[in-house]
């Protein structure tokens, strides 16, 4: 199981390679990502 600290640094690089990222394929899945892990944290799905 994840720490809270590692599920932020987590949440950190994959914000940073959507914001860098240039291909839509690559920004839909890493959205998904971040719903996914939002959703897994929280259990509400945004």
């Amino acid at each position: 199981m994840k720490t809270e600290l590692e599920i932020a640094e987590y949440r950190k690089v994959i914000e940073e390679r959507l914001v860098k990222t240039e291909s839509m394929d690559a920004m839909k899945y890493y959205q998904g990502v971040l719903r996914s892990l939002e959703w897994v944290v929280t259990g509400l799905d945004v």
